[in-house]
């Protein structure tokens, strides 16, 4: 995919967030996402590679373009910044809404790793990817594209304490040029905090 609209992307990224995920009242502070658990929000204890697939069982169904939980949740979020951090989706794709787009952007991720290609972002889609997870430093975790065409870095926690479990908070995403598209946000259940 090549660079198109990404300093769109980026305008449209922020204007989308806030839009769609600003529907709810201010939730705990970004310090409070130490030791946070819920099945409202991605969170993570201990080992990293098995943090997406907890919240999958948490949750009890997939992602999927029609499905439950899969419209304004910082869970689709989340996995559409993947997507971006992949090249199968844009900047401005990442809406939190988990359409036609998301649904083909996920069947090709879902090839690229080997896995049955259906669309949906099930146990298998969400082992694969926490997989992936890696400690950047002791308060950042990175997802890094297949073909190092991008990257997500995720705070896990309070930035305040090493390798703190409790709430995700998308910090930055990166596609294949180190053009920042997203930086200094939280995304937490239905809301978007600037920090």
């Amino acid at each position: 995919m090549p660079k198109k609209r990404w300093k769109i992307g980026l305008a449209a990224l922020a204007s989308g967030l806030a839009a769609v995920l600003a529907t709810s009242p201010a939730q705990a502070a970004y310090s409070q996402n130490s030791g946070a658990y819920s099945t409202t929000f991605v969170d993570g204890a201990g080992a990293l590679t098995d943090d997406f697939g907890d919240h999958f069982d948490e949750l009890g169904n997939s992602l999927c373009y029609g499905c439950g939980e899969s419209r304004n949740t910082d869970i689709v979020v989340l996995w559409q910044s993947i997507l971006v951090a992949e090249d199968l989706l844009d900047f401005g794709d990442i809406d939190g809404q988990f359409g036609p787009g998301t649904r083909d952007a996920t069947i090709a991720w879902q090839k690229r790793y080997g896995l049955s290609a259906d669309g949906k972002v099930g146990d298998n889609t969400w082992s694969r990817a926490d997989d992936k997870l890696v400690w950047l430093s002791n308060v950042d975790i990175t997802y890094t594209g297949k073909y190092n065409s991008g990257a997500v870095v995720f705070n896990r926690g309070s930035t305040s304490k090493t390798q703190d479990s409790g709430a995700y908070r998308v910090h930055e995403v990166y596609q294949y040029d180190g053009v920042k598209s997203m930086r200094g946000y939280r995304v937490h259940f239905n809301q978007l905090t600037t920090l």
